[in-house]
């Protein structure tokens, strides 16, 4: 009984033993035995981002310094983890097939597109309404927020939507009597008339792959006869304002060089970038392509318009918006994390990480003092600037077509300059294919 009694009384003396030495250590008991809710207890979390910004390019090189810094600053309770695919097509389709299959990656970005819904339909996708607080709504515009919100749900942050805007070979101009960019699509005509009087081929232009010069051009075109929501979702194609504007947009070849109809991307920016044209519309990706000699000769404008108020001055037709987005969590913990994130990506700090240095053009709200103007860069200054006094804008129609109208596109644009379509055939086949 006695041998009993004085096992027992040891029992507890070891452990109230154990409980002091823990105390006098500065960690509960809970932390010693696993229990409780301390930050201590607490593991890791860690999040995948899928990206395609390789770190051999400027924007990734800016991503993974705002994920480093975000690591940092949070290395007791997040990581977040880069995991790069450089080939964007191949990428967008990766995250597809993973929704699909129940693994949605914890964050990711892709081309939003109204006509292909498959992501925000899934059920997958986390909803960022319930985190969305006046700080960081003030972030974005109500526009671009909208633009984002499926079914009522916002289940996209907004964040690169890169304006697209004319550059233009100060020195071609001078050579041909143009004193300053054109304001008005007949002054632009006119221009083009005197560039090609002086023996300079005025723009740059392809039909090949997503026609993207040209579509820029031909959706300037459009919004100025009719507006930006020329192009919106459930709208036909099929109308005098897109016939109109296949009409100008077929005047406009007359002014390209003759490898146009069928050249692609390479081919129409390499005929600006070594002085074969003088004009293209395009985005700031290209400004990393141009020559230290040719920078000072390089304007950036906004786009004419016909004066009759459909548009206002100085609008944009924009690429896509490339959100990020992030899977549902079945841990309020790791929903929380992504959340702390996202808000961090968009920041004010973060985001002229990414202006600057990335020279991404971002949907989020940026205020840039002159030094930080003047640190971009002369072409990227001039561009940010105008791209932040864009008081609309208009996303490319190749952006918004369903997948069969954009495979059939450069066809149609072909059959087009070659007469084997009217302008109002043009509209008429880009709305059948488009059905």
């Amino acid at each position: 009984m006695k041998r009993k009694w004085f096992k027992e009384k040891a029992a507890f003396v070891l452990i109230f033993i154990l409980i002091v030495a823990g105390c006098g250590s500065g960690n509960s008991l809970e932390t010693v035995t696993g229990g409780g809710n301390s930050a201590a207890s607490k593991q890791r979390i860690e999040l995948s981002m899928l990206s395609s910004w390789s770190t051999d390019t400027e924007r990734g090189r800016a991503l993974q310094a705002v994920v480093e810094k975000f690591n940092q600053e949070n290395e007791d309770n997040i990581t977040v983890k880069l995991d790069i695919n450089a080939d964007w097509p191949s990428l967008q389709q990766k995250v597809k097939t993973m929704i699909a299959a129940g693994q949605t990656p914890d964050l990711f970005n892709y081309n939003f597109n109204p006509n292909d819904l498959s992501r925000q339909e899934s059920g997958e996708l986390l909803d960022f309404n319930p985190y969305m607080d006046e700080e960081w709504k003030s972030r974005f515009t109500e526009q671009d927020l909208q633009a984002m919100t499926v079914d009522g749900q916002l289940t996209s942050i907004p964040f690169e939507k890169a304006g697209i805007l004319f550059y233009y070979n100060k020195e071609l101009f001078t050579q041909a009597g143009i004193e300053s960019f054109p304001a008005t699509w007949d002054e632009f005509f006119q221009a083009c008339e005197q560039l090609k009087a002086a023996g300079i081929t005025p723009i740059s232009l392809m039909t090949s792959d997503d026609a993207w010069h040209t579509t820029n051009l031909f959706t300037y075109l459009a919004a100025s006869i009719a507006g930006t929501s020329v192009f919106e979702p459930g709208q036909s194609l099929d109308t005098p304002e897109v016939t109109q504007a296949a009409q100008y947009l077929k005047q406009l070849f007359e002014y390209t060089t003759p490898d146009a109809l069928g050249g692609n991307y390479s081919v129409s920016s390499n005929n600006f970038l070594i002085g074969n044209t003088a004009m293209i519309i395009d985005g700031p990706w290209l400004i990393g392509s141009i020559s230290e000699e040719m920078i000072p000769s390089i304007g950036i404008a906004a786009s004419p318009t016909f004066g009759d108020g459909k548009v206002q001055p100085g609008f944009t037709v924009t690429d896509a918006h490339t959100p990020w987005s992030a899977a549902k969590q079945t841990s309020q913990e790791k929903e929380e994390a992504v959340v702390q994130f996202l808000k961090f990506m968009t920041s004010e700090e973060s985001s002229k990480t990414f202006t600057i240095d990335g020279r991404i053009l971002l949907s989020m709200r940026l205020e840039l003092n002159e030094d930080e103007v003047s640190e971009a860069g002369p072409i990227l200054g001039q561009y940010i600037k105008t791209n932040s006094e864009a008081p609309e804008s208009i996303v490319n129609i190749v952006r918004i077509l369903k997948p069969a109208a954009t495979s059939k596109l450069p066809s149609l644009l072909e059959g087009l300059i070659l007469d084997k379509f009217t302008p109002e055939e043009f509209a008429k086949e880009l709305e059948a294919a488009n059905q």
